[in-house]
């Protein structure tokens, strides 16, 4: 060999580092996978758990705000498809799902399947080949919401990860995915 062993960058692993440096924690292993993959947890979850429900808490079309609007790179006004979900096993609460869907970025069979099967969006797009890009935007923590204390019945911090999926430059899935600190600790 030639030259010095170089560190590889990762993103991902210095946003987690951070975390855990500023919130004085340590995430499990599992926790950190379900923090750095690319795509919804969903599919970890099946393979550990096997069969994992979906409920769908929320679904409706909404015109995009401002904040919305950044978070997809579309424009204030645009239709968005609003999804809330809980992934559950035995009736046990494991992850909270928010997802932003712009219209206009997906087909009508794409929309139709996401209003009216209780599937999740990465199975969707698995289903119709729909080639994507993750890039996790940030890990977190943040105090629970009335609506996660009451889904999840826990009053503890909360383990966030937000990322978008992108297919041909353009993000057509921003996500938010929370769960229990204390969940996932191995």
């Amino acid at each position: 060999m030639n030259s010095k062993p170089k560190t590889i960058p990762n993103v991902v692993r210095e946003k987690i580092k951070e975390l855990e440096e500023k919130n004085d924690i340590k995430l499990s292993t599992l926790q950190k996978v379900f923090s750095s993959i690319e795509g919804p947890v969903v599919t970890i979850l099946d393979v550990l758990y096997g069969d994992i429900n979906l409920f769908i808490l929320d679904q409706h079309m909404e015109k995009a705000d401002e904040d919305i609007a950044e978070k997809l790179q579309i424009n204030v006004g645009d239709e968005v498809d609003l999804r809330e979900v809980i992934l559950h096993k035995h009736g046990r609460p494991l992850v909270y799902g928010l997802s932003y869907i712009p219209k206009d970025r997906c087909s009508n069979t794409v929309i139709e399947k996401l209003l009216k099967e209780d599937q999740t969006t990465g199975r969707i797009i698995l289903e119709h080949e729909i080639e994507t890009i993750t890039k996790v935007n940030d890990i977190y923590l943040e105090k629970p919401s009335a609506k996660i204390l009451n889904l999840f019945h826990a009053n503890e911090d909360m383990l966030v990860r937000e990322y978008i999926l992108i297919h041909k430059k353009n993000v057509v899935i921003w996500s938010k995915e929370v769960y229990p600190i204390s969940y996932f600790k191995e």
